[in-house]
């Protein structure tokens, strides 16, 4: 669908100055040319890995992830501490002195460079901030990292509100640079064989532009399924159509009484609100799935009362959230769907999505693979036609697409298209062989008869 030249929104001009390239593929998945596209996810250039000398599991899975994400050895922070030896009295809680954290987080920040964007921990424990006289705090080690502390919300009341994430619902593909944050994801698990297999996972998803299917569950448990009701149900009424995901709003009332998704295949999205959600290894999960359960304790990683986040993980999961402290079901300390699902579709890292999702994110810690990024933008050049699908187009706003015989130019427009929501779309150039692309916001440039642009149905 083409549309008249529209003026780009303060959002699309900031993504207009970013750009990241793509790798355009032959018949044989062999690189012949090299497509740049408005920037739509963090780089693993732009993430520092966090490592815990001390601890075997961390050096284990740090050295993994750097290995095939392939992440440059100026971004592996080596820190060197014993949860044991520093406090024992919270060893068994799982958590750190503010403290002794404030010195790991001057360490990291002394270390990253601007260019870091976020951070991986890639240790389990401790996974929180605590005090000897506190069983927690309103921090998860992920927020605190990101964020920083928040003194007079470390220890008030966990069901008063906690600070605003600058972050959420926005556009930035930069969040250090835009917002001097960095956001913070936990490669977490009960060992190293468990988070590899879980970085596999997460890499697979890499642009695979998948179909999958969202589920979004009102329970019987109707505190802490309440909470993000509407959201759901207009996520879904939003997102559930052919050119887009298929998504479903799963009503226990409607379902025999049935709380739990059962038997489905390529789940992406599961949001649901239960203590403990059964199920779980019954369904089969799309690399890069996003999941999570409004409850009380999802972020005790290895508590035992109710479910944990790392459960959602060993089931398939790509990436999951909980809060380690008692969060009263406010639905602001939870992922909102409609801005998790836009934000991961439009191209972010899980992380990125994530992190966006949460507007009091300080009790929440995020754990997966931080860089798994299903969407974005795949392009194929066989016999003469070039073939781009794409997630990222901005509705209302014109994108032109250029070619060139050099990365220094000159570009020629070959083809302009634009999308009335947010959808997969399809650019198809037939007759052409250069070296380079570039699609980019611009005003229209008349269609050669060569070309077509359209939505993609699945």
């Amino acid at each position: 669908m083409l549309l008249g030249l529209i003026s780009p929104t303060c959002a699309a001009a900031q993504l207009l100055q970013r750009t990241e390239s793509v790798e355009v593929l032959d018949a044989d998945s062999a690189k012949v040319a090299t497509l740049t596209v408005p920037r739509s996810g963090i780089r693993p250039s732009e993430v520092a890995v966090l490592i815990n000398e001390n601890d075997p599991q961390s050096v284990e899975v740090a050295s993994y992830y750097q290995q095939v994400r392939k992440i440059p050895n100026k971004n592996m922070i080596h820190l060197n501490f014993d949860q044991e030896k520093i406090h024992p009295g919270l060893s068994s809680n799982n958590g750190i002195d503010p403290a002794e954290f404030a010195a790991l987080k001057a360490q990291v920040d002394s270390a990253a460079g601007q260019e870091i964007q976020a951070l991986v921990v890639s240790w389990s424990r401790p996974f929180r901030i605590a005090r000897f006289n506190y069983y927690s705090t309103n921090y998860s080690i992920t927020s605190a990292f990101a964020f920083g502390i928040d003194i007079p919300s470390l220890t008030s009341n966990n069901c008063s509100a906690t600070p605003l994430n600058p972050y959420f619902g926005s556009s930035s593909t930069a969040p250090y640079t835009d917002f001097g944050i960095r956001p913070t994801m936990m490669l977490a698990g009960q060992n190293a064989a468990s988070v590899k297999a879980i970085i596999d996972k997460g890499l697979k998803a890499d642009r695979s532009l998948p179909g999958g299917n969202g589920w979004f569950v009102r329970t019987a448990d109707s505190v802490r399924s309440g909470p993000r009701l509407q959201d759901f149900q207009a996520t879904v009424q939003t997102w559930n159509r052919p050119e887009a995901l298929s998504m479903t709003y799963f009503d226990h009332a409607k379902n025999g009484g049935r709380s739990e998704v059962k038997n489905a295949a390529d789940v992406l999205f599961y949001q649901t609100g239960l203590a403990n959600v059964s199920g779980l290894n019954t369904n089969t999960y799309v690399p890069g799935a996003l999941a999570d359960h409004l409850t009380s304790n999802g972020g005790n990683l290895f508590g035992t009362e109710q479910m944990t986040a790392l459960r959602w993980l060993e089931a398939g999961v790509t990436a999951s959230y909980g809060t380690v402290t008692e969060p009263c079901a406010y639905a602001d300390k939870f992922p909102a769907a409609s801005v998790l699902v836009k934000s991961y579709f439009r191209g972010n890292t899980a992380l990125e999505a994530y992190t966006k999702s949460v507007r009091q994110p300080s009790q929440g810690v995020f754990v997966g693979d931080p860089l798994a990024r299903p969407f974005g933008t795949r392009a194929t050049l066989t016999d003469g036609t070039l073939t781009i699908k794409t997630s990222i187009l901005e509705p209302g706003i014109n994108y032109n697409l250029y070619s060139a015989p050099s990365a220094g130019g000159p570009f020629s427009p070959i083809a302009t298209v634009a999308v009335p929501r947010y959808q997969y779309a399809t650019i198809t150039v037939r007759g052409t062989s250069a070296p380079f692309y570039k699609l980019q916001m611009s005003g229209a440039f008349p269609m050669p008869s060569n070309t077509f642009a359209k939505p993609h149905s699945q």
